[in-house]
């Protein structure tokens, strides 16, 4: 049970802004208003250019499969579950699908989809009308329009009472700006970090692809969050400041896509912002490459999995696409590089890759997907991963996900068993491991760390890990300085590696 000792030390980082935004929105309920037939606006002189981005989800006109889970939306309550994961929900109302591998193909199921999500999600109610999956939904729903995706002559539509007399086009188009308005009357300035930049992201797919008074509001928003936001969120190394791979690849997406609208409607997008953007998309794929192992794939550190952020092939794809030179990837050399803007170092040769976390959690004002993993480690031979952090395999508030954020879930030490860093519930933590001395040697190969998040509980001891390499060994060695009862340091091997005692 948490103390007041808990709440304050987690409370006592949010800003003031977070702080007003909260009381306001409890106050405020967002107003739903009448669409008035808003018109698209033509592409100015660029044309979209389409990337698949993850896997199929829509299996069937009921059927759909997110996070490896097959459900049916059979009824109108299906939508809301109580008995499925938050996750999962969120996933069925963002419409990935649209922009999917092979989506072009699966249009006509796609628009039944989106006839039926509009009749049976009443505006303001539900997990849908929630102002993160409205933002990635909209965007998604924009995306496939401007890539063949129009209203078909299905039964969803042609016994649709909702439509009355409306062109289906104008059904669909009249629900993106009901969503997309009340959007914008909730933003999430409480949250702040990549749910905000995501806020942002949507009303500039909104104000570039309608035309009009309200769409101009929405364009003028949305190019001050992201305005706002992009140095904030995006570190000079080119590291996403939650220091998770996964919401790096996930942001780095949408850098592209705002790149790519930019280029659609040139008349429409800041040319200044534009030019920021395109600054930050070559250090981000380089991050994005150098914190993913030789086999290709990002490692796991704070919150991350697979299949959840498009993948690092897909990303690479979209990059070339829009014209971006692709990052070094491959390793010729023993070679150590130190993003101490992040706080990571990658130590990489063509034999194997050392990723370790020399870093502070992340913002302290939005540490939602911060792990207690505090000088871990991960590390590949070859294409085989060796030792492993644990990642993430569900959101919400469970037993489960409390306990791959805790230390033990990672390669590092625990003291008095004590996490690193004090997470707790789902998404919250107090007390944080603050990084008070780092090294960084490559002449010596060598690299350490120091940090204090036991001494921050009560416990006056502190944890230095050092790490020696060459071509042929990797050597931590870990410094225990002060009192203490106890100590573990964890070490977890991949499941495809077996332990043979001789």
């Amino acid at each position: 049970m948490p103390t007041i000792s808990t709440y304050f030390h987690t409370l006592k980082y949010l800003k003031i802004k977070q702080l007003v935004a909260r009381v306001a929105k409890k106050l405020h309920r967002p107003k739903i208003r009448p669409a008035a037939h808003y018109m698209r606006s033509a592409p100015d002189s660029g044309k979209w250019v389409s990337q698949p981005l993850g896997a199929r989800s829509l299996n069937s006109d009921v059927a759909c499969a997110f996070l490896n889970r097959v459900g049916k939306i059979a009824r109108r309550e299906d939508w809301n579950h109580p008995e499925q994961a938050k996750l999962w929900l969120y996933n069925l109302h963002y419409f990935n699908d649209l922009v999917a591998e092979g989506a072009t193909q699966r249009r006509a199921l796609q628009g039944n989809w989106i006839t039926l999500w509009i009749s049976e999600n009443q505006p303001g109610t539900g997990n849908g009308w929630e102002p993160y999956p409205i933002s990635l939904r909209t965007v998604n729903w924009i995306k496939g329009f401007l890539d063949s995706l129009k209203p078909n002559n299905s039964p969803e539509l042609n016994n649709n009472p909702g439509l009355n007399r409306l062109e289906p086009e104008q059904y669909w188009l009249n629900s993106l700006v009901i969503q997309l308005d009340y959007l914008s009357q909730d933003l999430e300035h409480h949250l702040l970090g990549n749910h905000l930049f995501v806020n942002g992201k949507a009303l500039l797919f909104g104000g570039c692809y309608f035309s009009g008074k309200r769409a101009d509001g929405w364009l003028k928003i949305g190019q001050k969050i992201i305005g706002d936001e992009l140095n904030e969120q995006i570190l000079p190394d080119g590291a996403n400041f939650e220091l998770t791979p996964m919401y790096h690849g996930i942001m780095l997406v949408d850098l592209l896509d705002l790149f790519n609208l930019a280029n659609t409607y040139p008349q429409r997008f800041s040319a200044n912002l534009k030019a920021r953007i395109a600054a930050k998309i070559p250090p981000m794929l380089q991050y994005l490459m150098n914190l993913s192992h030789n086999d290709g794939k990002i490692s796991f550190f704070n919150d991350a999995a697979w299949g959840i952020a498009p993948g690092n092939q897909e990303i690479l794809e979209y990059a070339a696409k829009l014209g971006f030179h692709q990052p070094q990837i491959e390793s010729t050399q023993l070679e150590l590089r130190d993003y101490s803007d992040a706080g990571y170092v990658i130590v990489r040769s063509p034999e194997f890759s050392l990723i370790a976390d020399l870093a502070n959690i992340g913002p302290d004002y939005i540490p939602g997907h911060a792990h207690a993993d505090t000088l871990s480690f991960e590390l590949t031979l070859g294409q085989q991963r060796i030792f492993v952090n644990s990642g993430i395999s569900e959101y919400g508030i469970s037993e489960e996900r409390l306990r791959q954020r805790k230390t033990p879930a990672h390669n590092t030490v625990s003291i008095n068993d004590l996490d690193s860093s004090q997470v707790w519930s789902g998404f919250r933590v107090a007390h944080r491991a603050k990084i008070i001395e780092r090294s960084v040697d490559p002449v010596r190969r060598q690299f350490s760390a120091t940090h204090d998040g036991f001494k921050k509980q009560g416990v006056d001891c502190l944890h230095r890990r050092t790490w020696q390499y060459s071509n042929s060994h990797v050597m931590i060695v870990d410094q225990l300085n002060g009192k203490f009862e106890s100590a573990l340091s964890y070490l977890h091997l991949h499941p495809d590696i077996d332990i043979i005692n001789r």
